[in-house]
Formats: C-alpha cells, sequence, structure tokens
C-alpha cells in the first residue's frame, strides 16, 4: 500500500492528466474503493493527503503547479505540463516502459543541473552517459571541457570512459573566483530516478575515479550531492548523508528550477492516459 506522501504523488498526476480538481469527499471515495477501507479510515486517509498537497504548496509557492484549500485541489498553473513538479512525478510514477532514456538521463539530469547550478552558482556541465552530442563528439572533447573549468587540471590523462559510458557522475559544478585559480568550489552530483533502485545509486564509484582522467589534483573545496525526482523523507536523507554529501529531491529541485525544458513537457504530454491508469493506493 502506497504511504500518504504517494497517495498524494498519484492525486497530482491524476487531477493534471483529468484537467479537473478533485475534492476531499471525492476522494474517500475513491480510497474506500481502492483499499476496502471503513468510511472513518478512509475520511482520515483523505483529510491526511489534503494536508500534506497544503503543505507542498506552502513550501514550493508558485513553484507548485496546484493550489489546496483544504478540501479541494486543483491546478493553478496554465500549463502544468512545462512545470518541473509534473515532470518529477512522472519520472516516479508512470510505467518503468514509458520512461526512455532520454527522460531518465539527458532531460532529468539537464533539470538537476541547472537546479544545482542556481543553488550553487557557477558553471555546470552535463558529464553522465549518454554525453555525447554535436558540441561533444568524443570523451575527450567533455575532458577538455572540465579543464575549460577547473584549469589546473592541466591535461586529461584518458580519453575514453569504461564501455563507452561515463567516470559514474552525471552533473559537474564549478564556482570560481574572478581570478580564476583554486581554490575553487567543486561539486559532483549523480542522479537516480527509479523509485525501488536509488538506495544502490548515488555512489556507484568513489570520486577518485573521475580525477584520475587528469594529470593533477583539483586542489579545491570538494563536496557531491545527490538528486531524485520524487520526495525523499527522513529515513532516505539519511541513507545519503555525509558531511561532504547534499540530497536533492523534487522539493529542493523544483525550488530552483521550477521549468522544465520543451522536450520533457512533449512527453508529459503523452502520459495522461497511463496517469489515469495508476492505482491509487
Amino acid at each position: 500500500m502506497r504511504d500518504v506522501s504517494e497517495i498524494a504523488d498519484v492525486v497530482e498526476l491524476q487531477i493534471w492528466a483529468r484537467n479537473h480538481p478533485i475534492t476531499s469527499s471525492a476522494l474517500k471515495a475513491e480510497l474506500e474503493a481502492a483499499l476496502g477501507e471503513d468510511e472513518e479510515r478512509a475520511e482520515e486517509l483523505a483529510q491526511n493527503v489534503m494536508d500534506e498537497v497544503q503543505s507542498r504548496e506552502v513550501l514550493l509557492k508558485d513553484s507548485y503547479p496546484f493550489t489546496c484549500d483544504g478540501y479541494r485541489v486543483e491546478l493553478k498553473h496554465p500549463d502544468a505540463a512545462t512545470t518541473t513538479y509534473l515532470f518529477c512525478l512522472g519520472l516516479s510514477l508512470l510505467p518503468p516502459a514509458e520512461i526512455e532514456n532520454e527522460q531518465r538521463a539527458i532531460q532529468f539530469e539537464t533539470v538537476v543541473l541547472n537546479a544545482a547550478r542556481k543553488f550553487f552558482g557557477g558553471d555546470a556541465l552535463r558529464i553522465g552517459a549518454p554525453w555525447r552530442s554535436a558540441d561533444v563528439p568524443d570523451y575527450g572533447t567533455l575532458l577538455d571541457k572540465v579543464i575549460e573549468l577547473i584549469p589546473n587540471l592541466g591535461q586529461k590523462s584518458k580519453t575514453a570512459a569504461p564501455g563507452g559510458g561515463d567516470a559514474g557522475w552525471d552533473v559537474l559544478i564549478v564556482r570560481n573566483f574572478s581570478d580564476n585559480l583554486y581554490p575553487r568550489l567543486i561539486a559532483l552530483g549523480n542522479c537516480a530516478t527509479g523509485r525501488h533502485d536509488w538506495k544502490r545509486k548515488g555512489m556507484e564509484v568513489q570520486p577518485t575515479l573521475f580525477w584520475t582522467y587528469f594529470l593533477h589534483a583539483h586542489l579545491s573545496v570538494f563536496i557531491t550531492f545527490f538528486a531524485v525526482p520524487f520526495m525523499m523523507d527522513e529515513d532516505a536523507r539519511k541513507r545519503k548523508l555525509s558531511s561532504s554529501n547534499l540530497t536533492l529531491d523534487r522539493l529542493r529541485i523544483c525550488e530552483y528550477e521550477p521549468t522544465v525544458m520543451a522536450d520533457a513537457a512533449t512527453w508529459l504530454a503523452t502520459q495522461r492516459e497511463n496517469a489515469l491508469n495508476l492505482a491509487i493506493a
């Protein structure tokens, strides 16, 4: 059975898919039918969902595409499919077969990159596979772009990643002072979209491997971060907690990057029927 937070996720995505609000009484009826619970328990659960939605609205303000008065939840964004919040809901809830590598890697990692850049400041580069593009025809070119951001790395010592992939990290953030000299702030980020396999992600390899691709050390203040499109509870945060690692969940990502690129919104717009077929509990 889904917990209150996950039920609220489904309710939000289905409000968007139907383009129709839901009331507490209508939600209670849905929960009674889905769970076989008695009326009192279903009413309590429905109110808990309303409370959860209201708390999200308070936290995210204009970045949250819904509004709730405690009894009724409805869309408030004129084009909700363009919001990072709805995109992250889709990644969290829709059937895996409907989520291509384009959404999981390129689009989600780009959203995380933009959010992290606004949080940390500085410059950002997506370094996770698939990295090939018109500007990056080979892995050596990507490493050259890293050196442009961190000049004291010197030259690259390798030109290919294992298996044609990457060095285990998805996003690089570099914040320089105007003198462009070390020490500077450097952050490496890892992204995971799977709601059931994220626990094993976030540190597939130590950052040490990435730095072996260069001749010299970065000589700067260094941290890592881990990003997911769903909401992390206290236990989830503790799984990834360390003195040098931050977590960016859906709320934290949306706070700094409230809208997505057109391709992500286009994909989400094709998923209304799949959203309506989700079990509420």
